[in-house]
């Protein structure tokens, strides 16, 4: 019976070949013909029309191009998102050490993790499938991105997503809106709205400023969204922020434009760099009230900013603006699991960067004339864990390393008392915990680190 259904199958499997072949080859034969079509298109008008209708086509493409580069980029992602995404989020969990293992989702069955989690698992006896951790990954991704769907979701049924794609329909018609502005195509027929009403002219806006505003901001938004394509981090939520910082520079350089006595060409170059950055526009603002109104508005700078960290760009600190961390104690005080899922960091860099930042908040970057944070750096400290490993160091030199670092942070040989509650005040932040699971390196040894009482 066997051979006989081996013989049924070999000529079915023979016959399948060559059609995957043929729909291999049409698909790169529609491709290239896409991509003749194109560089035709382009290339056609240059020889045929008049210089007034190659300038004129000309501005229609580069509006249409431009505007509608950003969204074809989400859809060119969606459709490669793969599932590596929730084997790499899972494993991080248990990396991190973020719960017990029977809570997390089953980790890949080739990881080490996975043995470890299918004993402490069997422990629950519950028949329940739903899992807190795999419902965040899913109100991110949709259902469609995990992998291990098929251990709890009826094979038959079709897997949701999670976005809509108004939010990049919104982003997509407010950049065709700016670039027709910018560009400002020849008009092509006599139509007139209006009726012959007369034209108010109000509101009087700085039309040239905004248009440079304008620039600036699709910059931003345009290397914003490529970084995301390659982070595999481009959600329906990155177009969001782009519709809010579009009308956010509209009327910050509005504003800004009553306020200023600059010319023109100053105004324009400041506009530019309004949209890459709002914050300028309002410090100036602000410089201003506080003139006039002595100093009733209230202060928009941060006393531990995020830009302190090492490592940390613009596009982080937007990245983690979007995710409502706007300072170092956000940060750390932060969801982790949200912001593993949210912003698609390195999660190695997001470590580091909290491990920066828990060190910034215990320790003062000025006391009593000395700069404590600048002594350790000279030390080699710059992380929290880095301090306690060297405090905590069993070499034959170890007294003479504890003597630097209370000289360092208390500025006083007697100052051991204030080391020991810095790193007892760190211990019991769970921010820490989860800093130090994670540098253990448990996954390369193949060990857990002993877990805290």
């Amino acid at each position: 019976m066997s051979t006989n259904v081996s013989v049924d199958h070999g000529p079915a499997r023979r016959l399948r070949r060559p059609a995957i072949g043929r729909w291999t080859r049409g698909f790169r034969a529609f491709y290239a013909s896409l991509l003749i079509g194109t560089v035709l298109a382009s290339l056609l008008p240059a020889v045929l029309l008049q210089p007034n209708s190659r300038v004129f086509l000309l501005k229609l493409v580069a509006a249409a191009l431009l505007a509608s580069l950003p969204g074809l980029l989400y859809l060119e992602f969606i459709r490669f998102k793969g599932q590596t995404l929730y084997d790499e989020y899972v494993i991080n969990l248990f990396r991190l050490g973020i719960d017990q293992d029977c809570n997390l989702p089953a980790p890949p069955s080739h990881t080490s993790y996975y043995l470890r989690w299918k004993k402490d698992h069997e422990r629950l006896e519950t028949n329940s499938t739903d899992n807190l951790y795999r419902k965040k990954f899913e109100a991110v991704y949709g259902q469609q991105a995990v992998s291990t769907r098929g251990l709890f979701a009826d094979p038959d049924s079709r897997p949701e997503r999670s976005e809509g794609f108004f939010p990049v329909l919104l982003a997509t018609v407010l950049l065709c809106v700016g670039w027709a502005m910018v560009v400002q195509p020849e008009l092509y027929r006599n139509i007139d709205l209006l009726g012959g009403l007369p034209f108010s002219g109000r509101p009087k806006l700085p039309i040239e400023a905004l248009e440079y505003g304008f620039i600036g901001a699709y910059w931003f938004i345009l290397q914003d969204v490529i970084r995301r394509y390659f982070r595999d981090d481009l959600k329906t939520a990155a177009y969001v922020s782009a519709s809010a910082r579009i009308i956010l520079v509209v009327i910050v350089v509005t504003m800004v434009s009553l306020a200023s006595t600059s010319a023109s060409t100053q105004l324009n170059v400041l506009a530019f760099f309004i949209g890459i950055f709002p914050q300028i526009g309002v410090q100036i603002l602000k410089a201003g009230v506080n003139k006039a109104f002595m100093g009733v508005v209230p202060s928009l700078d941060c006393k531990y900013p995020l830009s302190d960290l090492d490592g940390l760009t613009i596009w982080d600190q937007a990245r983690l603006f979007e995710e409502g961390i706007e300072d170092l104690h956000g940060l750390v005080t932060a969801n982790l699991v949200d912001v593993i899922l949210g912003t698609r960091i390195p999660v190695d860099r997001l470590v580091d960067w909290l491990d920066q930042a828990l060190l910034y908040l215990h320790v003062p970057a000025e006391s009593g004339g000395r700069k404590p944070r600048e002594a350790l750096r000279a030390l080699g400290i710059r992380t929290a864990t880095d301090l306690e490993r060297a405090w905590t160091t069993t070499d034959t030199d170890a007294a003479a390393v504890q003597q630097q670092l209370t000289e360092a942070i208390a500025g006083a040989a007697g100052g051991v008392g204030v080391v020991q509650m810095l790193l007892a005040s760190l211990g019991s932040t769970s921010s820490f915990l989860h800093v130090r699971r994670f540098k253990h390196h448990d996954w390369l040894t193949g060990q857990a680190p002993a877990r805290a009482a």
